[in-house]
């Protein structure tokens, strides 16, 4: 069925305007290797002239990069029916009522429109957004959640993170029963801080991409989320290990006018199929790297540190004059002192920097102090500044 599916879409995609050319020596669906943003971006770059388009097009941004934003074509009408079956499912599934009155910190920025997107989808579901955006300052946040009695909020885990760490350090009190977010994986921490100062009852989840739409939403479970998809994308996983788990690929077979075949989402995780649907279960995102004083590190490398912290941000910078200068950013509501020289101790074990070209850091901080991406009002575990 997948199969015959991922077929028939090809000979849509093979004579589409972005990827005629790039699919032209490519005769069979199955031999189509997956595609990642930055090669998707050289597709863009190649083949999207706006001028010569000769109906209007929604244009969204992918998060990533503020040096090299992918900013994605997409049929209007097309993206309307996606957002229309979307809002279908949410009702359904009892995600947000007429009743919802929504909280939107999404971003609202440089052509990063998560929050319009999420005030259409919930309108959709004849809901109130109260639409503020991820730049709004806490104080406002908080009073207008107040004032208009607000029993949703929605955005990054980071952005409602930070909003109830503002409410516990001015000793104030907001009641949310219900949360939405995306951009990000979502910590236990953070479930646990949402039902302390909230008094949060559900926690959902939405996903997707700028490339592919939104078109998966879950119900937030310990250490996982699994979610629903639309009937209408296709999910393959690649090389799966042996518990099932491997790199999410997607095709959206409702996007014709701009398709995206086999689209790399840059996470990892598995199908299964529960009561006659097809679940997704992501587990993280997929393995990235970074390069300082000529060596590289992976990931994976790091995953000890979660034995010892919440969650980390690895901050990459040139300290004067051009030295290279590597800060580890460790958040943890409870950790020893002893347990900290032990963290120091292993990263300083695995950075064997020469002092005069490296200089190395670790510091022990609150979410605040995380680095947000100002558009996306997301936060990379990498953060690359040196460009």
């Amino acid at each position: 069925m997948i199969a015959e599916k991922l077929k028939t879409h090809f000979e849509v995609v093979k004579t589409s305007s972005l990827f005629k050319d790039f699919y032209s020596d490519q005769s069979s669906a199955t031999h189509v290797l997956p595609i990642a943003k930055d090669t998707l971006r050289k597709v863009l770059h190649s083949n999207f002239d706006l001028q010569k388009e000769n109906k209007g097009v929604y244009l969204v941004r992918s998060g990533g990069s503020s040096a090299k934003p992918l900013i994605f074509p997409v049929d209007i009408q097309e993206n309307l029916y996606q957002r229309e079956l979307l809002a279908n499912a949410l009702v359904k599934y009892g995600m947000v009522t007429p009743t919802t009155i929504a909280l939107n910190l999404f971003s609202y920025k440089d052509m990063y429109r998560s929050a319009g997107i999420l005030d259409d989808i919930l309108e959709r579901c004849n809901a109130t957004t109260i639409s503020l955006s991820a730049s709004s300052s806490f104080e406002i946040m908080y009073h207008t959640a107040t004032e208009f009695k607000a029993n949703l909020a929605m955005g990054t885990p980071t952005k409602i993170a930070q909003l109830a760490t503002y409410v516990l350090k001015h000793k104030l009190t907001l009641k949310i029963d219900k949360i939405i977010y995306g951009g990000e994986f979502l910590l236990d921490s953070h479930a646990r801080l949402f039902k302390k100062v909230f008094g949060t009852t559900q926690i959902y989840s939405l996903y997707g991409s700028a490339e592919t739409g939104i078109w998966a939403w879950g119900n937030y479970g310990r250490g996982e989320i699994c979610f629903e998809l639309l009937d209408d994308i296709i999910v393959e996983i690649e090389n799966a290990d042996i518990n099932g788990n491997g790199r999410v690929i997607v095709t959206n077979l409702l996007r014709k006018r701009f398709p995206v075949f086999r689209y790399l989402m840059g996470d990892i995780g598995r199908i299964e199929n529960k009561d006659g649907k097809r679940i997704l279960i992501l587990t993280s995102r997929d393995t990235t790297s970074f390069s300082i004083d000529s060596e590289a590190y992976f990931l994976n490398e790091f995953n000890w540190l979660y034995d010892y912290v919440d969650r980390f941000q690895i901050q990459l910078s040139l300290h004067p004059p051009q030295q290279g200068a590597i800060q580890f950013l460790l958040i943890s509501e409870k950790i020893s002192e002893k347990k900290r020289e032990e963290v120091k101790e292993k990263l300083d074990a695995i950075f064997k920097f020469d002092v005069m070209q490296v200089l190395l850091t670790i510091q022990f901080v609150d979410e605040t102090e995380l680095y947000m991406n100002p558009t996306s009002s997301k936060t990379p575990i990498i953060v690359d500044f040196r460009t």
